[in-house]
C-alpha cells in the first residue's frame, strides 16, 4: 500500500508536468513563428504548469490524509489550471490560421481563468470543512455565482489584444442589452469570492484549540482568489491611467493566477494534517497579509503616479515611500501578532509523558481534550474530524494504555483522563 502511494506521489504530478510542458512547447512554437503576445509568453505558461504540478501533488497528499473532498477539488484545480494554457493554444492557433471557430476559441480562453480561482478556494475550504456535512451552502453559492460569471463572460466578452477585431460569438446588440446583467453578475461573483475567506477567518478567531491554526491556514488559502482579482483590477488601473505596457501586466496576471492556485493547494495540505506548526502558520498568515499590503501600496502608487493627478516627481516618491513603510511595516507586525494569537495556548504535545510515548501525536491531542472533559462530539469539533474518527482514536488509546476490554466505557474514559492528568503533574 505504501509503495503504491509513493508511486502515485510521483506518477500523477509527473504526468501533469509532461502534459503541461507539451502545451507550453506548443505556445512557444507559436510565439517563435510570429505570434508573440502574453498568451504565448513562456513565463506565464511555465508558471501555470508549475501550479498544476503543485495541485496534482497536493491531491495525492490530501487523499493520503483522508481529505477526500479536498483531494477531489484539488484534482479539479489541476485540470482547470492546465486547461487554461490549452485554451490559449487553441485560441492563438485558430486565430493564426483563420479557422471559423476562432471566435469561440478566444471566448473560451477569455473565460477559462475563472474556474481555477473557484477550485482553489474549494480545495482549501474542503480541507477544513466539518466532517459529516455532505453539503455546504457556501460552496454551492461560490460554484453557482462563478458558473454564472463564466457563462456571462463567455457570451459578452469583446476580444482585446492580441485578438482585437475578432467578432464576438454573440450579436452586438446583446452587449448593449445585457450590459447591466453582466455588471450585476460580476459584482455577485466578486462578493461570492469573499464568502469563504470571511467565514474561515471568523472561525479561526472564534474557535479554540488546534482548530484555530487549521482554520487560519484554510482561510489564507481561500484568500488567494480575491487577492488575485484585486491584483487584476490594479493591473487595469496600471494600464490606464498608469501607462504600463498591457502585455507586461497580463503576464504578471498569469503568474499571479498560477501562484493563487499553488498557494490554495499548499494551504489545503497543511490544514489537513492536524495541528499546524507555529513556523508554518506564521509563514502563511504573514505571507497573506503582506501580499494584501503590497497590493494596497501598488494601488496607491499607481494612482499617485498617474498622469493628471498633479503630484510632482518628488511628492510622488515621498508619498509612495511613506505608504510603503507604514502599510508594509504595519502588516509585518500585525500579521505576526495575529499568528501568535491563533496558536493554541497550551500545547498538549509540548512535553509528552513517558507513559504516553506509545500514543501518536493525534492520540495525545484526543486524550488531552478528553482529560479536559470534552465529549466525543466536542473533541471532533475542536480537531475538525468526525466522531467516528474520535471513536477510533479512543479505542487505540485504551488499548495502548492497557485499560482492558470494552466492558465499562465510562470507567475507561475516567482512567485514561486520570493517567493523562497524573502524567502532567
Amino acid at each position: 500500500m505504501s509503495v503504491a502511494v509513493r508511486r502515485r506521489d510521483v506518477v500523477e504530478p509527473l504526468g501533469v508536468a509532461v502534459a503541461g510542458l507539451l502545451v507550453a512547447a506548443g505556445l512557444v512554437s507559436l510565439r517563435v513563428s510570429g505570434h508573440a503576445s502574453f498568451a504565448t509568453d513562456p513565463l506565464g505558461a511555465l508558471a501555470l504548469v508549475g501550479a498544476a504540478v503543485v495541485a496534482a501533488a497536493a491531491g495525492v497528499r490530501l487523499s493520503a490524509a483522508g481529505a477526500r473532498r479536498a483531494a477531489t477539488w484539488s484534482r479539479w484545480l489541476t485540470l482547470a489550471v492546465l486547461i487554461y494554457p490549452v485554451t490559449a493554444l487553441w485560441a492563438v492557433g485558430s486565430h493564426a490560421v483563420g479557422l471559423p471557430g476562432a471566435a469561440l476559441a478566444i471566448a473560451v480562453w477569455s473565460s477559462a481563468w475563472i474556474p481555477s480561482l473557484v477550485f482553489g478556494q474549494l480545495t482549501a475550504s474542503a480541507a477544513i470543512r466539518e466532517v459529516g456535512r455532505r453539503r455546504s451552502w457556501p460552496h454551492a453559492v461560490v460554484l453557482v455565482s462563478m458558473g454564472l460569471a463564466v457563462v456571462t463572460n463567455l457570451v459578452l466578452v469583446v476580444p482585446a489584444a492580441p485578438f482585437t477585431g475578432v467578432p464576438t460569438i454573440a450579436p452586438e446588440s446583446w452587449h448593449t442589452r445585457l450590459a447591466p446583467l453582466g455588471l450585476a453578475v460580476t459584482l455577485l461573483s466578486g462578493l461570492a469570492l469573499l464568502l469563504l475567506p470571511v467565514r474561515l477567518w471568523r472561525a479561526a478567531l472564534t474557535s479554540e484549540g488546534a482548530a484555530r491554526s487549521r482554520f487560519a491556514v484554510a482561510a489564507a488559502g481561500t484568500s488567494a482568489a480575491p487577492l488575485t482579482i484585486v491584483f487584476c483590477l490594479l493591473l487595469a488601473a496600471a494600464r490606464s491611467p498608469g501607462g504600463v505596457d498591457p502585455s507586461l501586466g497580463s503576464v504578471a496576471f498569469l503568474v499571479a493566477l498560477a501562484a493563487s492556485g499553488a498557494l490554495s493547494a499548499a494551504c489545503a495540505v497543511l490544514a489537513s494534517r492536524g495541528a499546524v506548526a507555529p513556523s508554518h502558520l506564521l509563514i502563511v498568515v504573514r505571507g497573506t497579509g503582506m501580499t494584501a499590503a503590497a497590493l494596497l501600496v501598488i494601488g496607491l502608487g499607481t494612482m499617485a503616479a498617474a498622469p493628471g493627478v498633479g503630484f510632482g516627481a518628488t511628492a510622488t516618491a515621498v508619498l509612495i515611500a511613506a505608504a510603503t513603510v507604514v502599510v508594509l511595516g504595519g502588516a509585518w507586525f500585525g500579521t505576526g501578532a495575529l499568528a501568535r494569537s491563533l496558536l493554541t495556548v497550551a500545547d498538549p504535545l509540548a512535553a509528552v509523558p513517558t507513559r504516553l510515548e506509545r500514543l501518536t501525536p493525534r492520540e495525545n491531542e484526543v486524550l488531552a481534550l478528553l482529560a479536559e472533559g470534552a465529549s466525543n462530539a466536542g473533541i471532533a469539533q475542536q480537531l475538525v474530524v468526525s466522531t467516528r474518527t474520535v471513536d477510533a482514536h479512543l479505542r487505540s488509546i485504551f488499548a495502548k494504555l492497557d485499560l482492558g476490554g470494552p466492558g465499562d466505557l465510562t470507567n475507561r474514559r475516567v482512567r485514561a483522563a486520570r493517567i493523562w492528568l497524573e502524567a502532567q503533574e
